[in-house]
């Protein structure tokens, strides 16, 4: 757990240096690894970590101190530090965070080990109109720092109104949840994947969507569903009922005869270094009976900073079940070694859309082609998410990439929609020619939402026709 910050105390000196400008901006430097140092070296050792600390941030404050950033001195808070920076211009002080952010990541040495703290900053720009109240400052400093926390480690946040609004919409939605957990409501939207040459039905990726809506409103944040339902304690909880959900429903359309392919869903980083990841899944195909390839569980980049023999012996005891396992959003989930991909045991690589953006240019062309190229090395299954073209398909199809899905395919969909899919990809064996033509239909207007428009609608290039009664 983190250790929070000490309560805001009113400082004289910090007064002071606050009242000598106009304007200018407030930062709180806080050290990523403090905790983690304390815990291996000895809580003894603490404080002596800090100070050093202190002095890699005072060196980097020297060169600081000219006119240009009216840098002041190094204030002590708690675990963190503050640094007033007066009548600063917006470049400086963007120079100024990311000196002292730099500071924290050369090593140390304390107790004959050397290592790296690393670090965060939250940011406050105040003026004669914002006013100078020492404890408002704080608290908005230290709002902006846990923000800055949330995104890791080298992030500099600024406090923003907007940011105070994020953190109560946050607090508002793991207070709905705890009052109402048992009138949460899950349902289940469909985004449709296909065979990148054939156009066969492959699978469709689970985006659960809940009422109250949790974690709206938060995307500023990072956050979402998960980090509200971990914030309250109740991952376990909501994660069954969203297992559950989706393995009911494929019972229901395996009653009704249809093959239902593999379904995706993203499980959260935290998730993938929790034991009991195995038995709840387990609990909810058991449940209905069903095989262990019916889902295919997708685990963000953040989940390989952890143990990595702990994520390793995961993953072999889901693929034993059946269950297939891959990694999301290869292309922005940070860096990731080649020895790393190589020693987990996975199915598929998934391609962040943002890859896909860059596509048109020389640099995107190649690295997609790279990332491609590494999952076909490594004999995993590349999908690409959020496809929106003709010219994108085509360059996937030309690297071998071998699915896709986003809105060229289809957008989002309901069980009564998908259910329609199903049934006509069991006639059709195909989900990317139209029904009535046997061409690929344009660009639809579904979404999420069940179609009201008659009995034959289109989603992307997905052509429904529902049965006649």
């Amino acid at each position: 757990m983190d250790r929070p910050l000490a309560p805001p105390v009113a400082d004289s000196r910090l007064s002071r240096a606050l009242s000598a400008s106009a304007c200018g901006t407030l930062l709180l430097v806080v050290p990523m690894r403090l905790d983690e140092m304390a815990a291996l070296l000895g809580a003894a050792l603490r404080e002596t970590v800090l100070q050093a600390a202190a002095r890699q941030l005072e060196t980097a404050l020297h060169a600081l101190q000219q006119p240009a950033t009216g840098a002041e001195a190094l204030h002590r808070r708690g675990d963190g530090f503050l640094v007033v920076l007066g009548d600063a211009s917006p470049e400086h002080v963007d120079t100024a965070a990311h000196l002292l952010l730099d500071a924290l990541e050369q090593p140390m040495e304390v107790a004959g080990q050397r290592f790296c703290l690393g670090g965060c900053a939250g940011r406050v720009d105040f003026d004669a109109q914002s006013g100078h109240e020492v404890a408002t400052l704080l608290r908005q400093a230290d709002l902006a720092s846990l923000e800055a926390r949330r995104l890791g480690r080298g992030q500099c946040v600024r406090h923003e109104a907007a940011t105070t609004m994020v953190a109560m919409r946050r607090l508002r939605a793991e207070d709905t949840l705890h009052r109402g957990i048992d009138q949460i409501r899950l349902d289940l939207l469909f985004e449709i994947q296909a065979d990148m040459c054939t156009g066969a039905l492959t699978g469709a990726v689970v985006l659960p969507r809940w009422t109250p809506a949790l974690g709206a409103g938060l995307a500023d944040g990072g956050r979402g569903w998960a980090a509200v339902a971990a914030d309250a304690g109740l991952m376990h909880r909501l994660t069954l009922m969203l297992l559950h959900g989706i393995c009911r429903q494929v019972r229901q359309w395996r009653d009704q005869g249809l093959d239902v392919p593999s379904l995706s869903v993203d499980l959260p980083a935290g998730l993938w270094q929790d034991r009991a990841l195995v038995s709840m899944v387990l609990d909810a195909l058991v449940d209905q009976g069903l095989p262990g390839g019916t889902l295919t569980l997708l685990m963000p980049g953040a989940a390989l900073s952890g143990d990595a023999d702990l994520l390793r012996g995961t993953l072999r005891s889901l693929r034993a079940t059946g269950v297939r396992v891959g990694l999301a959003r290869l292309g922005d989930a940070g860096p990731v070694s080649l020895d790393t991909l190589g020693r987990l045991p996975l199915d598929e690589l998934t391609l962040d859309a943002r890859v896909l953006e860059r596509l048109g240019q020389r640099d995107g062309t190649r690295m997609a082609a790279a990332l491609i190229g590494l999952g076909r090395a490594l004999g995993l299954r590349v999908v690409a998410e959020g496809v929106r073209s003709e010219e994108q398909l085509d360059v996937l199809r030309a690297r071998h990439c071998d699915e896709f899905q986003g809105p060229l395919l289809s957008l989002p969909v309901g069980a009564t929609t998908m259910t329609q899919v199903l049934m006509h990809a069991r006639v059709q064996h195909r989900v990317v020619l139209d029904s009535s033509t046997g061409t690929a239909p344009g660009p639809g207007t579904a979404t999420g939402a069940e179609s009201t428009r008659g009995p034959a609608h289109r989603t992307g290039r997905v052509s429904i026709t529902a049965a006649a009664g």
